[in-house]
């Protein structure tokens, strides 16, 4: 009897430790594992509603599912609500099982992260380096081969424009601006580049390697890598059934305007599925201690690719084989994902064997995808708070995103994307209408959902960059700001100057309507060349248009052309003019007239040329 009542007691006080341990266990920042599901509802319902359609929000704790809640609305119109099963698109997410991929054949010996890709390419594949220093594995992992952005052919409208990725990448092919190494730009193109390095060291098309060697290991059957889902249509079918959304300032959703695309550099983006096979993944990339993670022979490799490989110019960790560094109170990998129609955050703490992945359905979406996983792993904050803040009013100037284009018709678009910085004081600033807080020497945080550092680079005392995960941030020259105001000056002249001429033209007629007006044949001259003027305005309008809509660059074509044929009627009617001047009895009046429609058709086709709007 007494043996009963001691084991009795014995469990009892097993039972109410194990309960105290539980109660006791915190996240890094700070909440009660026991609450954390009902603060995790609380905290979503902020935003669920309001400026996020719906959601999907797992979490992993030392190897198991802690808590997978869906929220709000899939279809909004029809009130179809998120589940389980929903099918979310992952994008840029997509670019980890390139990076998976890449270490499962560096462990094979297959593949050297320091080799030169060209090793793995056809011979000439890459055509527009202008650099000879060899471009490693490793600069597509820290986006730091030098590669520009380029916009046209990324995201196409219809499944029958997406191409085999060797096809993609000869049309998609960036010009590379900076020397592998120097500059970090995110770049679609390095990483669909090294999916294609995968296709070509394993011999199978990239997205059959993902579904044999991780989907299938991992028995991710409600997930696909295919640009057109043709390999599990299932999802492809699932996919029909959720809609992409966009909020107004009146906490209206409507449906994204291009809520289905296709992704042409597939590697790079064009991963969707269920939120619980996304959750498969994250945990064999976290094995409990002792257990062999099912992606590599040897846990080695893992542990390889998950160790910082690329550092800040501060010192600080900035990414690990393709997998960005996030500050937080706790060491965390993660990487976001956009499209035109979702936002995802897959972000994971290796110490506390602790992840967390939100998936919601909403364009650009930050409170759920970067303000959730802060709520979970804490806020990062300096070692030494009350360590003395450099006063960085010298910040204050123009600065351009590394990520941007610089050759072609889409340069015009980058230089739109210059900010200036404007400190409030020695430790904040305004830039991009976000407002930065200095929080340790040299490292600004963003006052706002997105939870963005940047990290100061100084040289001899100037700015050398400022940089953040996905970029660095390039000071402005005196002679780019000189240039792009003078652009600005020359374009509002030609245009205003084409509208008064043609409206005094237009008066001119009017007035003599009763009458026979005769324009000599050189004013007939100069008013076909102030008519043609337009020409390249609107042009350059729709051809702005159609690129931001995903027109492939193969049909833009007609716009260069008709860039092409308005300088050789400029050309035509100069000459013609000049001919006709020294026949022709002309007032003075008429001399400025002539001269200052020479000069607007001339500003035009030197901004044409400076700008390269003719490829």
């Amino acid at each position: 009897m007494r043996k009963i009542i001691l084991l009795v007691l014995v469990m009892v006080l097993c039972s109410v430790s194990a309960v105290s341990a539980n109660e006791g266990m915190l996240t890094p920042s700070g909440i009660p594992y026991t609450e954390l599901k009902d603060r995790v509802d609380e905290y979503s319902s902020k935003y669920i509603g309001t400026s996020t359609a719906g959601a999907n929000v797992l979490i992993v704790k030392d190897g198991e599912i802690f808590m997978n809640t869906s929220y709000g609305y899939a279809d909004v119109e029809n009130q179809i609500k998120v589940t389980a099963d929903t099918v979310f698109e992952w994008g840029s997410v997509t670019k980890l099982l390139v990076w998976t991929s890449v270490m499962q054949l560096v462990e094979q010996g297959k593949l050297e992260l320091d080799e030169d890709i060209r090793t793995y390419l056809p011979d000439g594949f890459l055509k527009k380096l202008q650099d000879d220093a060899p471009i490693t594995i490793l600069n597509l992992m820290h986006h730091n081969a030098g590669w520009e952005e380029r916009f046209p052919d990324l995201f196409y409208m219809s499944a029958d424009e997406v191409k085999p990725l060797e096809e993609m990448l000869q049309i998609t092919e960036p010009y590379q601006v900076h020397k592998p190494g120097d500059v970090v730009a995110y770049s679609n193109y390095g990483v669909a580049l090294a999916g294609f390095i995968v296709e070509q060291v394993a011999a199978q098309p990239f997205y059959e390697y993902v579904n044999e060697h991780i989907f299938s290991v991992l028995e991710m059957k409600d997930t696909t890598i295919h640009p057109t889902q043709e390999d599990n249509l299932d999802i492809a079918t699932n996919r029909e059934e959720i809609y992409g959304y966009i909020v107004n300032s009146d906490d209206e959703f409507s449906i994204s305007k291009n809520e289905r695309i296709f992704i042409g550099l597939y590697p790079a983006g064009s991963a969707m599925g269920t939120i619980m096979d996304a959750a498969k993944f994250m945990v064999a990339l976290m094995p409990a201690d002792g257990v062999k993670s099912p992606l590599f022979k040897n846990n080695r490799t893992l542990d390889e690719m998950l160790t910082t490989s690329d550092f800040y110019g501060d010192g600080f960790p900035r990414n690990a084989h393709g997998f960005w560094e996030g500050l937080y109170r706790v060491d965390v990998l993660e990487h976001g994902g956009n499209t035109d129609s979702f936002s995802s955050n897959f972000t994971f703490s290796k110490d506390e064997h602790l992840g967390v992945i939100v998936m919601t359905n909403q364009m650009g979406e930050a409170g759920l995808s970067y303000g959730l996983p802060k709520f979970v792993y804490g806020e990062y904050s300096a070692v030494d708070g009350n360590q003395a803040l450099p006063n960085m009013q010298e910040l204050e100037g123009s600065y351009m995103m590394a990520r941007q284009p610089y050759k072609g018709f889409t340069k015009l678009y980058g230089s739109l994307g210059i900010w200036d910085i404007e400190a409030t004081d020695s430790n904040i600033f305004n830039a991009y209408g976000t407002t930065f807080e200095q929080t340790a020497p040299y490292l600004y945080k963003s006052k706002d959902d997105y939870n963005i550092y940047l990290h100061i680079t100084l040289n001899d005392g100037e700015v050398e960059k400022i940089s953040m995960p996905t970029s660095d941030i390039l000071p402005v020259s005196q002679s780019t700001k000189i240039f792009n105001m003078i652009s600005i000056v020359a374009v509002a002249f030609s245009v205003l100057y084409t509208l008064i001429a043609l409206l005094i033209v237009l008066i001119q007629a009017i007035k003599h309507r009763k009458k026979e007006v005769r324009f000599t044949v050189m004013k007939k001259w100069e008013t076909l060349l102030l008519l043609v003027g337009f020409v390249p305005i609107i042009n350059i309008i729709i051809l702005a248009y159609r690129t931001l809509n995903y027109t492939p660059y193969t049909a833009l074509h007609i716009h260069f052309w008709m860039n092409y044929a308005y300088i050789v009627i400029v050309a035509i009617c100069l000459v013609s003019l000049l001919v006709l001047w020294k026949k022709t009895t002309t007032t003075r009046g008429q001399k400025i007239g002539y001269v200052l429609s020479c000069i607007s058709a001339l500003l035009l086709v030197v901004m044409i040329f400076c700008w390269e709007l003719y490829y």
